[in-house]
């Protein structure tokens, strides 16, 4: 998620007429039988009844949660779980080479554009550990997104750090392109020593920046389109960087997906007037009139939406990284769609197709899945090389149909086809198939898919295959209805689904509310559902909710990046902080906490469980001077990865 600064999540493009999933929730509600009300009493009791458990049964069971709680706090400093150690490790700027361009650190933020392009990168996000040969927990290659920096303006944080605590005001070359360096990827070598302790193993043939500026290949159904062709690129096939890197994905024939979310936010216009000049498909993507807040377009003809109408279709994609092939070009596979991801979650057919599950983190926008063409094949890196170039790509419609459980609604997924875009949608003409991937939220539009609160990280559960996301909150929300007494929702909540016949290949699924986050601290909230559901606490309340993994035991870890000033209707919540969840008692406890004004995101386990990487990102994102962390003192505040492990040697969470 985005830096609240610049924030362009919070403001809604979609001015469709398509309903609103509180809109669902309030009829599944009433269909339920339950009586009319004012307040969010009648919620906070529904909510407070029996959510199945994963693996379909409600019979009590020992929690998962083996560690004590953590209370809030506002410290700047990662607290985490008595009987549990937080180290923090390569944070913005850490040299992958000992000699050349970015072997060493200054401390300033005074190294150059090719310095940058060799340390590692800045706002660390999405993160994975591969195995160096599939197994091991002592060696392997961390790869982490470097989502965003945040404006020219020396009053924010990451630009004071990126250029030094007194950045020259004028933008030049060398600026944007130290910028576009600190963006996109690390591919890190890691390995424990003799003392049980991480290293990057410096030099090796594994290390790899891939930035803004990494040359990558466009692949798939709409590669080579009229719509991707640039006056450099006449192809449409060939393009460079990727950028606004926030949450990813992996897959089991062992790549890297990163995603590709706030890309609007690079593209503006110097080209006089400058007030607008931007088609349906810029506006409904949120690219602004004018010059944008990075200003890149200023040094750099691509970036310019007049000078380069096309560019921007280039972005927004899921990018896929071979992380054991350094020579290997990126593929952006546009089969997927585009649009702003904000993770990927995989899951697999009962015929063994792939299944990627995707959120649009922007208010009022969509959930989607992609499902293969081909089938998977275990151990057969060639055959499953190019899974994700075939297949369909469908969009949610929640529903509140009967369900044959416990869940509160029925949803349908609607593919995303030329031939399902009704004759009298008029608000975008469709060329080709080509064209209603590259608008994947256009065609969702036409098709009537549901509008959620900021779809979020979605996740599966190992074994039930259950899917969870998280919608983190609609703070511009300015009606209420009986569902949802809020007018505007600003603590979020997590939905789940089931696919009908637990497929994931279904065309059908039951839907239900996992927990609605909360705050029952605040006096007038309980008994309303300001207070969240049943299942949280005063020891565990939380906004915005964003970060959500399973671990391989079913422990549901969920991370939060919301209003961290710990006041108002936020009073108790603290510094945004890191949870687990037990998914059939529904407990929820706080398992770490975050340094001040920063996100928590990002979690990767070694494979036996015993080492959790977290990523830290934007501390002290205000740029007041909230925070110094990890370095303390007098300096500068640097995002950076955190590695957890348990005193005793056991396993994250126990």
């Amino acid at each position: 998620m985005d830096i609240k600064s610049i924030d362009s999540e919070d403001l809604p493009t979609n001015i469709s007429q398509n309903e609103h999933f509180q809109s669902v929730v309030n009829r599944a509600v009433g269909r339920r039988g339950f009586l009319k009300f004012g307040s969010g009493a009648a919620v906070a009791a529904f909510l407070a009844g029996p959510l199945a458990g994963c693996g379909g049964t409600d019979t009590p069971t020992a929690s998962l949660l083996g560690f004590k709680a953590v209370a809030a706090n506002g410290l700047d400093t990662v607290t985490v779980a008595e009987g549990y150690t937080a180290t923090t490790f390569v944070p913005w700027g850490t040299p992958l080479f000992s000699t050349g361009a970015g072997s060493t650190w200054s401390g300033t933020g005074s190294e150059t554009a090719a310095d940058q392009a060799r340390q590692v990168g800045d706002n660390h996000d999405g993160i994975h550990f591969f195995a160096i040969d599939g197994t091991s927990s002592t060696e392997g290659l961390l790869v982490m997104n470097h989502e965003y920096n945040t404006t020219l303006s020396p009053t924010f944080t990451d630009y004071l750090t990126l250029f030094g605590p007194t950045p020259a005001p004028a933008n030049t070359l060398e600026r944007v392109n130290k910028a576009i360096n600190s963006w996109g990827c690390s591919v890190i070598h890691i390995k424990k020593d003799n003392a049980n302790k991480w290293n990057v193993v410096k030099d090796s043939a594994y290390n790899r920046r891939i930035t803004a500026a990494t040359p990558m290949q466009l692949t798939g159904p709409a590669a080579g389109d009229a719509k991707l062709q640039t006056s450099v690129d006449t192809t449409g096939t060939e393009v460079l960087g990727t950028f606004n890197n926030c949450g990813n994905g992996f897959t089991p024939w062992g790549t890297y997906l990163t995603c590709e979310e706030n890309f609007n936010n690079n593209f503006g216009t110097t080209v006089a007037p400058t007030e607008d000049g931007r088609n349906v498909s810029m506006k409904r993507y949120g690219i602004t009139a004018g010059t944008s807040g990075y200003a890149w377009e200023t040094q750099i003809d691509r970036f310019d939406y007049k000078k380069e109408p096309n560019e921007s279709n280039r972005h927004g994609w899921i990018v896929e990284i071979d992380p054991f092939d350094a020579t290997s070009k990126p593929k952006k596979r546009t089969a997927l769609g585009r649009f702003k991801h904000e993770n990927a979650a995989y899951a697999f057919t009962k015929d063994k197709r792939v299944v990627v599950y995707m959120g649009d983190d922007q208010v009022n926008d969509y959930i989607y899945k992609f499902i293969s063409t081909e089938k998977y094949v275990e151990g057969n890196q060639r055959a499953n090389a190019n899974l994700l170039d075939s297949g369909k790509l469908y969009v949610a419609k929640f529903g509140n149909g009967v369900t044959a459980g416990d869940f509160m609604g029925t949803g349908e997924w609607v593919e995303l086809k030329l031939s399902n875009i009704p004759g009298s949608y008029t608000a975008y003409t469709f060329a080709n198939q080509a064209d209603v991937l590259i608008n994947a939220r256009l065609a969702g539009d036409a098709v009537g898919a549901t509008k959620m609160d900021r779809p979020e990280w979605v996740t599966v559960h190992p074994t039930s295959g259950e899917v969870y996301v998280t919608l983190t909150n609609n703070s511009g929300r300015t009606t209420a209805d009986e569902a949802n007494p809020r007018t505007s929702n600003i603590y979020g909540q997590i939905v789940r689904w089931r696919e009908t016949g637990g497929d994931a290949a279904a065309m059908t699924f039951d839907w239900d509310i996992f927990v609605l986050a909360g705050n029952p601290t605040v006096p007038g909230n309980p008994g309303t559902t300001k207070a969240g559901s049943s299942n949280v606490t005063a020891d565990n309340t939380f906004n915005s909710p964003d970060g959500l993994g399973f671990d391989k035991f079913g422990r549901l870890w969920i991370q939060t990046d919301g209003n961290h000033t710990g006041l108002g209707n936020y009073a108790n919540q603290g510094n945004n902080s890191m949870l687990a969840a037990d998914p059939v008692s529904k407990e929820i406890r706080r398992f770490l906490v975050g340094p001040k004004q920063c996100e928590v995101t990002g979690l990767a386990f070694t494979p036996d469980s015993k080492t959790l990487f977290i990523n830290i990102q934007h501390p002290g994102e205000n740029g007041n001077g909230g925070s110094t962390w990890p370095d303390g003192g007098t300096n500068m505040p640097r995002s950076a990865t955190v590695i957890i492990t348990k005193n005793d040697g056991g396993v994250i969470g126990t």
